[in-house]
């Protein structure tokens, strides 16, 4: 058998490691976090020193993803601006449904403003500076245009029904966390 090249010899390895990996996966996974544990101060101190050591790389890498990652931005940057006024309901603050709706909702503004060449954006039908929650209910995509032409206003017909919706859907995930919880126990007892 003729000698193998360096290229080949290096893909090899890199076949191997990738097997043993695979089959050593959740040990070493394990290990690792047995050392992180015991070794605490000394992993901190190490993070600490590469984010001094590495400051403009890892401001290059976040604006990269922030870059790439637009919407999502947008999304937690609206949900912050709600969380300080405490207007997003309890039970929705950690939703992954809701979050998730909130995140679709902001690409599909993207892809909007892509598609037409113009400018859209995420509204609240009930503004955030008149008391309005910060949900999916009360979001619509319309033109920049519109948006900064209609200001803060809102007729009370619309907060009425933004405000029945909101109950409803609270209700409806409670329901479903009762339903939940209730074959949890129920599947426990098994």
């Amino acid at each position: 058998m003729p000698p193998m090249s360096e290229e080949e010899r290096k893909a090899r390895k890199r076949e191997y490691n990738k097997a043993h990996y695979e089959a050593n996966r959740e040990r070493r996974l394990a290990s690792a976090k047995a050392y992180r544990e015991a070794n605490r101060e000394k992993e901190l101190a190490r993070k600490k020193a590469y984010r001094e050591a590495n400051k403009e790389k890892i401001a290059e890498r976040n604006k990269a993803w922030r870059e790439a990652n637009r919407e999502k931005v947008r999304a937690y940057k609206a949900k912050r601006r709600a969380l300080k006024k405490k207007l997003i309901p309890k039970p929705l603050r950690e939703c992954p449904i809701e979050t998730d709706r909130l995140i679709k909702t902001y690409k599909l503004r993207a892809i909007i403003s892509e598609a037409t060449g113009v400018e859209h954006h995420v509204d609240h039908m009930w503004p955030l500076s008149d008391g309005g929650p910060h949900w999916s209910g009360n979001l619509q995509i319309i033109t920049a245009e519109q948006n900064l032409s209609k200001s803060a206003s809102v007729c009370e017909e619309t907060k009425k029904i933004i405000q029945e919706s909101l109950e409803y859907a609270l209700q409806e995930l409670k329901w479903r966390k009762d339903v939940r919880d209730n074959n949890t126990r129920s599947m426990q007892l098994l």
